[in-house]
């Protein structure tokens, strides 16, 4: 009888050590699919729509933000998403918005887009007039990024993304 007890016992602890691996193992790959912040080089062009966005907020007594890489990373993805199907929207701004939450523990995320303006003084000077855009411009943000992209016709698609850490 102590035997067979004891052989049930090997057996459960054998079984208890089974499931903490099973769950160890799914928490590693849980881990595994986190994605981490990206890289991104801004162009002059670029820059200059963050510095024209800053030098808004500052005029309107708001903080300026401070870019973060990653952000524009995700503005670089819709940008290209929007090239291909050829039309500005905001598709796909809930995994964004997802995303910047899990990699940059954003509490707060915005988003401007714009099609075919030539520089950034001008698709500033649409999304000011803007309510929307204009709220997101003025918004209770602490940082951002932005893409430029342009398409096979030459014109830009600009996305602007907007934080709260």
């Amino acid at each position: 009888m102590k035997k067979q007890v004891a052989i049930l016992f090997a057996l459960l602890a054998s079984f208890s050590l089974l499931i903490s691996c099973s769950s160890d193992t799914e928490s590693i790959e849980d881990i595994a699919n986190i994605e981490t912040p990206k890289s991104y080089s801004h162009d002059a062009v670029e820059l200059e729509l963050l510095d024209l966005v800053n030098a808004y907020r500052v005029e309107n007594g708001l903080n300026p933000l401070d870019i973060i890489e990653h952000i524009s990373y995700k503005s670089e993805e819709h940008n290209e998403y929007m090239i291909s199907t050829g039309t500005p929207n905001h598709d796909g701004f809930e995994q964004r918005k997802l995303n910047l939450e899990q990699v940059l523990n954003a509490t707060r995320v915005g988003e401007n887009v714009a099609y075919g303006y030539l520089n950034p003084q001008s698709v500033l000077n649409n999304w000011k007039i803007s309510e929307g855009h204009k709220a997101n411009l003025e918004g209770n943000y602490t940082h951002f990024g932005v893409s430029i992209r342009m398409n096979s016709e030459g014109k830009r698609y600009y996305t602007n993304i907007f934080i709260k850490k």
